[in-house]
């Protein structure tokens, strides 16, 4: 097996990959029933199913010998951007739709964003109180 064989396996097994993530996500998201849960199934396409199909392309034209130094720092760039801009986008999505107060599914669970709601007695509400444990 020659480099570019391999290579281009290597490179069609990430871009599926890849790929793979996105079927499944647009699956979760079709299956999803209020905006917050949506929001929260685009992570694996955009976290792990993007760096895949770029890095799956790199290994692809490094094995054909096609790639530049120019074109690694793209790709690298574009990762990373990539994370970022996907985290960003997430969390305004997310807040935006908590902030338009449409009706959620019984199964998501609230969070205790004041002034919106409050959680109810019982539900765990952040790291436990160092005061308590000196009464």
């Amino acid at each position: 097996m020659s480099a570019a064989t391999a290579g281009a396996l290597v490179a069609g097994v990430l871009m599926l990959t890849g790929s793979l993530f996105y079927a499944v996500t647009a699956i979760g998201m079709m299956r999803a029933r209020d905006a917050i849960s949506r929001v929260n199934n685009l992570s694996p396409a955009t976290g792990a199913g993007l760096p895949l199909i770029i890095l799956g392309a790199v290994i692809h034209r490094l094995s054909h010998g096609d790639l530049t130094v120019l074109d690694g720092v793209k790709a690298a760039l574009a990762i990373g951007a990539s994370l970022v801009v996907s985290s960003v986008a997430s969390n305004m999505l997310g807040r935006a739709a908590y902030r338009s107060q449409s009706v959620l599914d019984p199964r998501t669970l609230s969070n205790a964003l004041e002034p919106y709601d409050e959680l109810p007695s019982g539900a765990v509400e952040g790291p436990p109180d160092p005061e308590a444990d000196d009464r």
